[in-house]
């Protein structure tokens, strides 16, 4: 019996939102609240420092938005992944042409 194949491992190992969220405010506090390493920070969490690390910087990419008065209309790919290979991820409403840093760079550009 041959087995249908599955489009690789992102479809059947996709986490809750909530979970995403909850993991990376407990890796922000731990790193940035009191000063631990990404690894040390996964140490204590029970996973790997690269997950620490991408979950923490999800949060931060998923809250960029708000920092620039912009409601987000979805969620922003997370980094070190094939949706987001290197840097920050493009948000529309922030990079696009008619985002909020777009518009900040013209203003100071006048």
């Amino acid at each position: 019996m041959i087995k249908p194949r599955r489009g690789g491992p992102y479809p059947h190992l996709r986490l809750s939102f909530d979970t995403k969220v909850t993991q990376g405010l407990a890796v922000a506090e731990l790193v940035y609240g009191r000063g631990m390493s990404y690894k040390q920070a996964a140490v204590q969490l029970g996973m790997s420092p690269t997950t620490s690390w991408r979950r923490c910087w999800f949060l931060m990419d998923w809250l960029l938005p708000e920092q620039h008065g912009v409601k987000a209309s979805r969620l922003p790919p997370m980094r070190g992944t094939r949706a987001c290979p290197r840097g920050r991820p493009y948000i529309p409403e922030l990079d696009g042409p008619d985002g909020a840093i777009s518009r900040q760079r013209k203003e100071l550009q006048r």
